[in-house]
């Protein structure tokens, strides 16, 4: 990939997803993966990479933090993923995440391949306010965004876009990573969806007011959580049956504390969660970048702006 790290622009490698099965973890196998993917790296000369941990190694470049949105609280509830809150009950806790049936703004759909040129632009400006992001070309956006080939229910990324006078003004998307439920009698699976990449004309206008880009953002966010729910009923017109339609609906949604999310994460009833994503670069060595929490822990709104490399 291409990473753009405050001003320089480096030709780097991104390694997402590292796993070692759990009968041979603590036998020293990851520094022999990595040996090896750094030898392949260096093989095609590459000499940089960019990579996380939920584990603090030294030493992070960024950190940022984990939260997550109900979308089926009761679900959640049920296989123990989200608690029932001292002095409520479930009832409460599903009418307060409950959300409208179909998206609130206008103009807004499911991309299409006539919309990358004019996508990718915008997502480039909106990345160019980072301090770190990754630079997309063309050609990468449309193979990292877009799956017209892929039946609906096996679709990996979401994207969408709202286009107001025959003009695309703001972008969003979200991807799909199912986790399997061990041991619960009634769900087998969780429909986990990650906030991915997003952008909005509100926040290429300039100035150090960020009012106008926070109601913009709450109201894209609020129209994802809708998609995110009821992902099927708008977004990819008619399908065949039922079965499909249920495989759609996601469970809950996920975001970092990247990118300009600290604006609308509590608007939105994210829940803060127990894991933190520390942000690491292979063989470069640059300044501690904002990843939108304090030294608290906690959302902070001056920290953000730092991050815009959306990773696991």
């Amino acid at each position: 990939m291409t990473l753009r790290v405050k001003t320089k622009t480096v030709k780097c490698a991104e390694v997402n997803f590292l796993c070692v099965h759990k009968k041979l973890r603590s036998k020293r196998l990851t520094p022999v993966l990595i040996r090896e993917i750094t030898r392949r790296c260096n093989v095609v000369n590459v000499w940089q990479a960019i990579y996380t941990a939920g584990v603090l190694l030294p030493t992070p470049v960024s950190t940022c933090r984990y939260f997550h949105r109900s979308l089926d609280w009761q679900k959640l509830y049920e296989v123990g993923f989200s608690p029932l809150p001292a002095g409520s009950t479930p009832q409460r806790q599903v009418l307060k995440y409950k959300l409208p049936s179909s998206p609130q703004l206008s103009g807004v759909r499911p991309m299409k391949r006539a919309d990358i040129p004019s996508v990718s632009k915008l997502l480039k400006r909106y990345l160019d306010t980072m301090q770190i992001a990754q630079v997309f070309n063309e050609k990468e956006f449309s193979h990292w965004m877009l799956n017209e080939e892929t039946p609906v229910a096996e679709q990996v990324v979401y994207p969408y876009v709202v286009e107001q006078n025959g003009k695309i003004t703001d972008f969003f998307s979200f991807y799909r990573l199912e986790s399997t439920i061990i041991g619960n009698t009634k769900h087998n699976t969780m429909r986990v969806a990650y906030l991915y990449y997003y952008a909005s004309d509100a926040a290429l206008k300039g100035g150090k007011d960020k009012a106008e880009l926070k109601k913009r953002l709450n109201e894209l966010m609020h129209d994802a959580l809708i998609l995110a729910k009821k992902v099927s009923d708008l977004a990819f017109g008619q399908l065949n049956s039922r079965l499909t339609l249920l495989k759609l609906n996601f469970d809950v949604l996920n975001a970092l504390t990247l990118l300009d999310n600290p604006l609308f994460l509590n608007e939105q009833k994210f829940g803060p969660g127990d894991g933190k994503l520390h942000y690491y670069l292979y063989n470069y060595r640059t300044a501690m970048i904002p990843g939108g929490i304090n030294e608290s822990n906690t959302v902070d709104e001056s920290k953000m702006g730092g991050v815009g490399v959306v990773m696991l």
